[in-house]
């Protein structure tokens, strides 16, 4: 098994290697999406219906001819999912967990596992890493597993399958002190090549070191820390590799497509793996994905949910992001003079995490005019002192700012998605 997936990363990292050009890569996303498109209209019910309902084409000429396909989401699969799923014939499901939405399941089969490991090791390629090279997964996913013999099967054969890809599994629910004090020991003594993690779970094991005048031991071997699932700001980057002394990779991707980029030569230059996926970026930086891998249901022109900042598109098709700038309905609101402000929350969780003590930032939403922020700090804050340097810092870019419809509260831990992540809003 592992024979063949090291094969087929071997021909794939030495395709990335060539350094096309963007006429040879728009080529070859061509050819892969009439091959998977000819597959859709010929296997897939929904697609055949799908292609009928719209008069789509049999063929595309260049990658930017899917504008004129429509917008595949969440609400359509979700409506039309007995066709999606053959009458309940197929039963196998990636899952997303609804943080931003309803629950949502996407047709699976078992031969992508190979597709999405070789994805993952191109990326990881980029910065030395190699399969079979110790890590360590700030992650888990134990609570999902349920309870009971068929809960401690399931995790007995997470953990085989850990080990057998000599992967450490730490808990990224748990960020108590006594928690972090573990980790960090298991950080030293696993001596790994890599930290993978939730970016809010590593931002705050860093923070713990660097409060406690840690360190990592004279030998380590750590060369990169791969932040995923979540936005990392400027803050979180810089953090990270001061006190890791590594490189911060950002590692982009979701449940239902696997890694579609990841950082490569800098942490801000994160590249689409282009030959798996085309990522279309409208004008509203909304992002469009589809798949270009062999998948049981291929993802065609699919709204992902994530807005993104992209360095290398053209005629919409993009090639790199400089960031993931989060779920398109995720921007806080704030009054000004005789207006409302619409922010990318990213904004403020970079001030925020920038304040002494900090390691945890969350928003509700009461009114446009009224948003209330939770902090999570290592020592009890002063608010109004957190206020003031919050609004001093906002008002750099928004000096009209009204600060009576900002307040702050200090909570002892976040609330968190289903799926363990970090929740950016609460209710």
């Amino acid at each position: 098994m592992f024979a063949e997936r090291r094969r087929q990363l071997a021909r794939k990292i030495a395709l990335h290697d060539e350094r096309l050009s963007r006429a040879d890569i728009e080529q070859i996303q061509v050819e892969r999406f009439n091959k998977v498109w000819a597959y859709c209209t010929a296997e897939v019910p929904f697609y055949r219906s799908w292609r009928r309902e719209h008069d789509l084409p049999e063929r595309i000429l260049r990658p930017s001819d899917l504008r004129h396909f429509p917008i595949l989401d969440k609400e359509v699969l979700i409506r039309r999912s007995a066709e999606v799923f053959q009458g309940g014939s197929i039963k196998e499901a990636y899952s997303t967990g609804g943080s931003t939405g309803q629950p949502t399941r996407f047709p699976k089969a078992a031969n992508e596992v190979t597709g999405r490991w070789v994805n993952n090791y191109l990326g990881r390629s980029w910065w030395g890493i190699q399969p079979f090279e110790p890590q360590v997964l700030l992650w888990g996913h134990a609570h999902l597993f349920g309870s009971g013999l068929r809960a401690r099967v399931a995790q007995a054969g997470r953990g085989a399958a850990d080990r057998l890809v000599n992967m450490t599994r730490l808990n990224a629910y748990d960020l108590s002190e006594p928690a972090l004090r573990s980790h960090h020991l298991a950080l030293r003594d696993r001596n790994p090549v890599a930290l993978v993690g939730y970016t809010s779970a590593v931002f705050k094991l860093a923070r713990y070191i660097e409060r406690n005048g840690l360190d990592l031991g004279d030998k380590s071997r750590l060369r990169s820390v791969i932040l995923c699932a979540e936005t990392a700001s400027d803050a979180d980057l810089a953090m990270i590799e001061r006190v890791f002394g590594a490189n911060a990779v950002i590692e982009y991707g979701a449940a239902e497509t696997g890694v579609m980029a990841m950082s490569r030569e800098r942490s801000r230059a994160i590249r689409v793996i282009w030959d798996s996926f085309i990522c279309r970026v409208p004008e509203n930086r909304s992002l469009v994905v589809t798949t270009l891998d062999d998948r049981l249901f291929p993802l065609v022109n699919y709204s992902i949910g994530d807005c993104v900042e992209s360095t290398d598109v053209v005629d919409g098709n993009a090639l790199e992001f400089r960031s993931i700038l989060g779920r398109r309905q995720e921007i806080v609101q704030v009054a000004a003079a005789q207006r409302i402000l619409d922010l990318s929350p990213i904004l403020p969780v970079h001030i925020l995490k920038t304040y002494p003590g900090i390691v945890g930032v969350q928003f509700r939403q009461e009114r446009p005019d009224a948003l209330h922020i939770y902090v999570q700090a290592d020592h009890e804050l002063d608010l109004d002192a957190v206020s003031r340097f919050f609004i001093r810092e906002l008002r750099k870019d928004h000096p009209d700012l009204r600060a009576d419809s900002i307040t702050f509260h200090q909570v002892p831990e976040q609330a968190r998605t289903r799926a363990g992540k970090h929740a950016l809003f609460v209710s």
